[in-house]
């Protein structure tokens, strides 16, 4: 009788080393998987505008033309909850999805650069200055793309620090889903493989920043941005260009000057002084 006892207890102990290991749910309110804080840095963001690439961009994989773009990929995983916007939501460098893309040869854009060098904003001397600039699609493509509308989660945080993310639909017992949007053609970004940008010196000609090649990324709200920070050492007037390739057109700016339709250009002042200048912005 003894030996059976202990026979029982030892297969008890056996079965549960092998049993399968169980996920707990994050406490009420939280939704945050455990050990998981913020998102890293380097997490990559996802494409939430519908995009036009002339050239590749890293491993996004797009459609071939207008008439076949690139199927809408839908978040998957758990959705997360407790930021100051209340809700579940698709969160950026946690979760994967892509909106809609396609390549082509050519494009005509509409340039928008950052608010902080055409708005008040101080650009001082010694802090970094953000440079942006986003390029709208002005071809005139009929029809729609679908992509995903992003928002700030935590509106009392800075724009680098907060989560951004999209409402998640559904539940734990019937399943989680997304609600895509429909993205007209003049509201689709471009993406330029050639892109390039240029800083220069008014007051004694030189370039701060020589012509060269710059790289995009994805902003936290999906978009294709070209972004670059910028740091002078010395106060005065500097003129900013961006160029592209013969293959994209600009047909206008939102703030700056067209020196022709591959050329547009912005004159910023630069103060004396240091502190915190030029934030990134969400465009």
């Amino acid at each position: 009788m003894r030996k059976s006892l202990i026979y029982a207890v030892l297969l008890a102990c056996v079965a549960s080393l092998v049993a399968p290991a169980t996920y707990s749910a994050p406490p009420e309110g939280k939704g945050r998987p455990p050990g998981k804080g913020k998102p890293t840095a380097e997490a990559t963001q996802n494409l939430s505008v519908p995009a036009i690439l002339i050239g590749s961009l890293g491993t996004l994989t797009c459609g071939g033309s207008d008439l076949s773009p690139s199927a809408l990929l839908e978040p998957r995983g758990t959705p997360l909850t407790g930021y100051e916007v209340p809700d579940y939501y698709w969160v950026q460098k946690v979760h994967t999805w892509q909106a809609q893309c396609f390549t082509a040869s050519e494009a005509s854009v509409f340039g928008s650069w950052g608010d902080n060098l055409s708005g008040d904003a101080k650009l001082k001397v010694g802090s970094p200055i953000r440079v942006e600039m986003v390029l709208t699609n002005m071809t005139g493509f009929p029809g729609t793309l679908q992509g995903y509308m992003v928002n700030k989660l935590e509106p009392s945080l800075a724009d680098r620090l907060s989560a951004y993310g999209h409402r998640a639909t559904g539940d734990e017992v019937s399943g989680w889903g997304s609600i895509p949007v429909d993205f007209s053609s003049n509201t689709w970004v471009v993406h330029d493989a050639g892109m390039q940008i240029s800083v220069e010196n008014l007051d004694t000609g030189q370039f701060v920043v020589p012509l060269q090649a710059i790289n995009p990324e994805i902003n936290a709200t999906g978009k294709i941005v070209y972004g670059y920070n910028l740091r002078v050492s010395d106060a005065g007037n500097y003129q900013i260009r961006f160029n592209t390739t013969p293959a994209v057109t600009f047909t206008g700016v939102d703030a700056g000057t067209l020196f022709d339709e591959n050329t547009a250009y912005l004159d910023i002042v630069v103060i004396p002084g240091g502190g915190q200048g030029g934030g990134k912005n969400r465009r």
